[in-house]
């Protein structure tokens, strides 16, 4: 079955899913990785600004998946206004 633009079922359903994982990433792993970036217990540190992006953006590879998803989301996004929907 093809949807209105040609696109069948499984590829919207793949995008679909994609993009709820992208959201489970960015949301679920990024509220964990901010809340464990300065350790837990006594020996926690605090840390504010640009030192505390720094830590949450290396706290298991989550800044790199997130960059990972940008260039993934635009070259999807260029591919789509280009209209090269089929291979």
């Amino acid at each position: 079955m093809k949807t209105d633009n040609k696109k069948s079922e499984a590829a919207a359903l793949a995008e679909a899913a994609f993009i709820a994982a992208q959201l489970v990433w960015l949301i679920g792993a990024g509220g964990f990785v901010w809340v464990l970036r300065d350790g837990l217990g006594p020996d926690a540190t605090r840390t504010t600004g640009v030192e505390a992006l720094e830590r949450m953006f290396g706290m298991f590879y989550w800044g790199p998946v997130c960059l990972a998803f940008l260039i993934v989301d635009v070259i999807w996004l260029w591919r789509r206004l280009r209209g090269d929907t089929e291979r």
